[in-house]
């Protein structure tokens, strides 16, 4: 029987981007469910799309994940997980909050940090996969 191993960033950006698809398919079903009467149409939009980015870059950890082991700079890889994360906070978490009424509108201001830090990973994934060498057939 074969084991199968995963690098440490590989398994930590699985484990962070399972939990936090879970909790978007949560938070948008409160919303769309338990919330659709107490938000605002504009408060809703905004959910929404705190929801989706959720959902789109949640997945992009685990694709980091699983091409990590390809991409020759693993310091790059790290760090792009590590910023796709704090930009989930920066960006859903802080979009909740707000819609909720549970954090000002000058924290709210942070949101953008967070497409922000979306768009840094990536950039930083894009790097790790220029600097990896191309297979020769």
């Amino acid at each position: 029987m074969s084991s199968v191993s995963l690098p440490p960033v590989s398994r930590v950006l699985i484990i962070i981007g399972s939990l936090s698809l879970l909790t978007a398919t949560q938070l948008s079903a409160i919303g769309f469910h338990a919330l659709s009467k107490v938000l605002t149409p504009a408060q809703q939009a905004a959910w929404h799309w705190a929801t989706e980015l959720q959902f789109y870059n949640s997945l992009g950890l685990i694709l980091l994940a699983l091409l990590a082991p390809r991409l020759k700079d693993s310091r790059l890889v790290a760090l792009a997980g590590g910023i796709m994360t704090l930009g989930l906070l920066l960006f859903s978490a802080n979009i909740y909050l707000h819609s909720l009424g549970l954090i000002p509108d000058a924290v709210a201001q942070l949101a953008p940090m967070g497409g922000g830090s979306f768009m840094l990973a990536w950039l930083l994934v894009a790097i790790a996969a220029f600097r990896t060498p191309s297979a020769v057939a």
